[in-house]
């Protein structure tokens, strides 16, 4: 059983204010003691159809759970999940290289849509650990997954345990199997490396890329350029339809929420 938390706040003008915390498993327990993760997490986006009201930030961290709780350190009291967002236009494409890698390095992992604070479409990877951990742990292990993931324009602020991420009820979710990580083993594993992180590093926009003479690599089942659709367009669609439209196969690592 690994239990992972989910705790909300409400987003006002200039704050957040905790709003309530869900304590799950990753899967279902035989017996029922524990729900799984993802049954909270479509819930709660079903909830969101329904109610205006729903909290729309959410972190996979436990807080003090008081009225007058905000998201600074204070309140934080550890992390049962380490969480990365990242930005881009085109935000299919990025999917599938979290996807990708996530799974070549066979971690198990959530991918979602998520927004920003301003309302940006981005999306959010989240790697469930067996047991909590505490600040200096967190900030090890993001850093040590980031570049395991190597990818670039990371949100501000992504590294920190104390990072929101947004969702409406657009975002949708996809659960995927594999290793769920030990944090003191992957810590250790990985202590000679990485010694010289810049924790921004990866909100740069990255390498520049050279011009691309030959076929894309995503077109549609034609050949033809696959550009018609809008950003926001791209932004609304739900995650198994993004993955699938770049031609990314779920099935054999897990179950998409939205089936």
């Amino acid at each position: 059983m690994t239990p992972i938390t989910l705790t909300r706040f409400h987003t006002n003008p200039r704050s957040y204010g905790f709003a309530d915390s869900y304590r799950a498993c990753w899967q279902s327990t035989p017996e029922g003691s524990c729900h799984s993760i993802h049954g909270y997490m479509n819930g709660l986006m079903k909830q969101m159809t329904h109610f205006t009201s729903e909290p729309t930030a959410w972190s996979f961290s436990e807080w003090k759970p008081l009225k007058s709780a905000n998201n600074s350190s204070e309140y934080w009291l550890s992390a049962t999940a380490v969480v990365l967002e990242y930005r881009g236009k085109d935000l299919p494409q990025v999917a599938a290289d979290l996807h990708t890698r996530a799974s070549e390095l066979g971690y198990a992992h959530i991918l979602m849509d998520s927004r920003s604070r301003k309302g940006e479409a981005t999306m959010t990877i989240v790697f469930p650990l067996t047991e909590r951990v505490n600040k200096d742990q967190y900030a090890r292990l993001a850093a040590v997954l980031s570049e395991e993931l190597g990818q670039y324009r990371a949100a501000e602020g992504n590294m920190a345990a104390t990072h929101l991420i947004h969702v409406d009820e657009r975002c949708q979710q996809a659960v995927i199997e594999g290793a769920i990580i030990a944090p003191r083993a992957k810590i250790k594993e990985t202590e000679k490396l990485y010694q010289s992180f810049d924790p921004r590093r990866f909100e740069a926009a990255g390498p520049v890329a050279g011009v691309q003479i030959g076929q894309p690599t995503f077109t549609s089942h034609d050949g033809l350029f696959e550009w018609s659709t809008t950003d926001e367009e791209r932004a609304a669609m739900d995650a198994d339809q993004l993955l699938r439209s770049i031609g990314a196969d779920l099935t054999p690592y897990g179950e998409l929420l939205s089936e």
